[in-house]
């Protein structure tokens, strides 16, 4: 019993860690993250629960052997758990979305303007609210929805991603990925990485930084004229 309910506790610990860190910035690298995280679990219920087994040999019985042999069976379990688990992987990577996500990519960028008021509305408590643009710091895309970082709080926007930056232009919002549009005036500081770069928000306390795409870098960079 004591067994089992490692194995228990393992499973339950190892989904929601998996869970967090997909769901957390849900940038291709922590979905694939999470996705290893929950296979992690998988194996370790699997393996923990196998050291708590024993079996017993009792005299008399069938002792007809298996229609398999030993290396047989293991060759097939081993290429059964490859196809299940590339699977897994290929699945939890949403290739699908990326791809639509791409497609937007090749569109215009949206040109940063001056801050104007524009209301956006947000869902709380069963009710719709609106928070002014110009406290904006970011919008990350959230399926066919996105979450906004205004201060202290993460809020749910019913816009998608593209309507959001169609929206937003007059606010001076930019896109600096495909999952994410930017306040150019909140931007505290900007990171290069190689080929792509980082926007910081040291004011904003429910967002730390945001992802620029190699693709955006060069407008987000003439926006914050640098």
């Amino acid at each position: 019993m004591a067994i089992a309910a490692v194995a228990l506790a393992a499973a339950l610990v190892l989904s929601v860690a998996a869970i967090w860190i997909a769901y957390g910035e849900r940038s291709r690298g922590s979905i694939l993250l999470g996705a290893l995280v929950f296979g992690l679990s998988v194996f370790a219920v699997h393996f923990i629960a196998m050291a708590g087994t024993g079996f017993i040999g009792l005299d008399g019985g069938d002792t007809a052997g298996p229609a398999l042999s030993d290396e047989a069976l293991a060759m097939g379990v081993v290429l059964s758990s490859f196809v299940i688990c590339g699977a897994f992987l290929l699945s939890s990577v949403t290739f699908f979305a990326v791809r639509a996500e791409q497609a937007a990519e090749t569109e215009e960028p949206v040109r940063g303007t001056a801050p104007g008021r524009v209301p956006v509305p947000y869902e709380k408590e069963g009710r719709t609210e609106f928070v002014d643009a110009g406290t904006i710091a970011a919008v990350r895309a959230e399926g066919h929805c996105t979450v906004l970082y205004s201060g202290a709080e993460r809020l749910f926007c019913p816009w998608s991603i593209s309507g959001a930056a169609k929206r937003l232009a007059p606010a001076g919002l930019i896109r600096a990925h495909r999952s994410y549009l930017v306040s150019p005036a909140l931007v505290t500081v900007l990171r290069r990485t190689k080929d792509t770069g980082v926007c910081h928000f040291d004011g904003v306390e429910a967002l730390g930084k945001v992802p620029v795409s190699r693709s955006r870098l060069a407008e987000v960079r003439r926006v914050l004229g640098v």
